[in-house]
């Protein structure tokens, strides 16, 4: 008998018993080809994406031009001195108090194919 509880008698501990696993969920088998193709097209962009981000931090103009554009919602200069760095993928160009937002998306070939989004914050 326990002395912290009189009333209550001591029972052995029961037996761990596993339940068994059961997944009634059927995987298709896996196949690569698109998964492969979207990556290659990610890579351009991801190219493209990287041009952007190095002239933004090596250039002080640069930097602060499109800044100043982007602040006063310019949206036609913001897209010009993007596509003067030279980039093959123009992306979509949204602005927020603390920052850019850029959507890239190799849309042109097969819709929903590659995405990615690159923000760049310049304030809280």
């Amino acid at each position: 008998m326990n002395r912290n509880y009189p009333n209550h008698p001591m029972y052995p501990p029961i037996p761990y018993q596993p339940i068994p696993f059961y997944n009634p969920r059927q995987y298709q088998p896996v196949n690569t080809t698109l998964f492969k193709q979207s990556a290659t097209k990610t890579l351009s962009i991801l190219k493209d994406a990287e041009k952007i981000v190095e002239k933004i931090s090596n250039s002080e103009d640069f930097s602060k031009r499109l800044m100043t554009f982007a602040q006063q919602s310019k949206l036609i200069e913001v897209k010009k001195m993007i596509s003067s760095i030279g980039v093959k993928t123009i992306p979509e160009i949204r602005f927020t108090p603390s920052g850019l937002v850029l959507n890239f998306s190799n849309s042109q070939s097969e819709p929903n194919c590659c995405l990615l989004q690159l923000k760049i914050r310049w304030g809280q």
